[in-house]
């Protein structure tokens, strides 16, 4: 299953043992990523994470991608902030929730 923006504030459910995948895009010259607040644990656990950079485009932006499992049945709260590290105490640029219900 694969989620993108669109799925921001949405509640999905999953199988015990199903993968899935978010991806979101990113602009990190800029200084802006995006980071991981929730991880979703213990029903969901982060597999693997990666950022592809976008081909022919300037400016350094991309998709960055998150692979989760539904590890047990339980709910997990996928929470992300896109910030600039340099501005801790500031507001988030943008938010992204995902509610995600595994069952057995």
């Amino acid at each position: 299953m694969q989620f993108d923006e669109s799925a921001n504030g949405r509640e999905v459910e999953l199988v015990a043992g199903e993968e899935f995948e978010l991806s979101l895009p990113e602009t990190p010259t800029a200084g802006y990523r995006w980071t991981l607040k929730g991880s979703g644990e213990p029903a969901c656990s982060l597999v693997h994470e990666s950022f592809q950079p976008a081909t022919g485009k300037v400016g350094g932006s991309g998709t960055h991608s998150w692979r989760f499992r539904a590890v047990a049945p339980g709910n997990c709260l996928l929470a992300l902030e896109y910030k600039r590290s340099w501005e801790a105490r500031s507001e988030p640029a943008r938010t992204f929730t995902l509610k995600v219900r595994v069952r057995p």
